[in-house]
């Protein structure tokens, strides 16, 4: 696969998510617009004012975050190593994906906690894998929604990234073309069947590997396994 297919999706997943992000920033942009007119109000009112000043601070803050980690991952680029912290990664990618993985009734069930420990990698293109099997698992709940879940584990120097979703599966006839270019079981626009031959792709070139499996109650569970630091 080359570069240029990388960054096609790369926009392409990253501009379903604008609307999400317009719907966050809204939310904190009208906790400044009502705060802001609190203040006009309460004139002397000392403490309420102060009170309003941190949340308009604060809203402020939540809304640069969101704007920055969105135009960082989703800047076209060079693949460039560099020592990235796992927890960091997802925690970024969540702040802006978060809303778009919730609709259709998925509930995120995210890990209580990551084990510590780094990784060298290309910390967008890292995102990316994480952020196609999220919206690939979402995408198989989307008649009847559920809950997805990412569970994180370590051991003997490899991480393991695990997205299971509550979804019909993968049936046995479409099993050997999942990972194929193009290949797609959804209709519309948005899916171009590149989602998850890109991230087996981008596992592969950060030495790791990228596997499905049903799970026995019904669901898939995507593996991404790379060696850690």
């Amino acid at each position: 696969m080359d570069r240029k297919k990388v960054e096609q999706h790369r926009l392409a997943l990253f501009g379903r998510m604008v609307m999400g992000v317009a719907h966050e920033v809204d939310n904190y942009l009208s906790v400044i617009l009502g705060f802001s007119e609190l203040i006009q109000i309460s004139g002397a009112a000392e403490k309420k004012t102060l009170d309003s000043i941190g949340k308009i601070f604060n809203a402020g803050e939540k809304i640069n975050v969101i704007v920055r980690h969105f135009s960082y991952y989703v800047r076209p680029h060079e693949p460039a190593r560099e020592i990235v912290s796992p927890a960091e990664v997802v925690g970024e990618c969540l702040v802006f994906a978060r809303y778009d993985l919730g609709r259709s009734s998925v509930v995120l069930k995210l890990p209580e906690s990551i084990p510590s420990g780094m990784l060298t990698v290309d910390r967008r293109d890292f995102a990316l894998v994480l952020l196609a099997l999220l919206f690939n698992g979402a995408e198989a709940m989307a008649a009847a929604g559920g809950t997805l879940r990412l569970d994180v584990s370590r051991q003997d120097g490899a991480w393991e990234f695990v997205v299971a979703d509550e979804g019909p599966g993968i049936p046995p006839e479409i099993a050997s073309k999942v990972f194929d270019e193009g290949f797609t079981t959804k209709a519309g626009p948005l899916h171009a069947g590149m989602g998850l031959p890109l991230a087996r792709h981008l596992a592969g070139e950060m030495g790791g590997s990228l596997s499905l499996s049903n799970l026995p109650a019904g669901g898939c569970r995507a593996a991404f396994r790379i060696p850690g630091n």
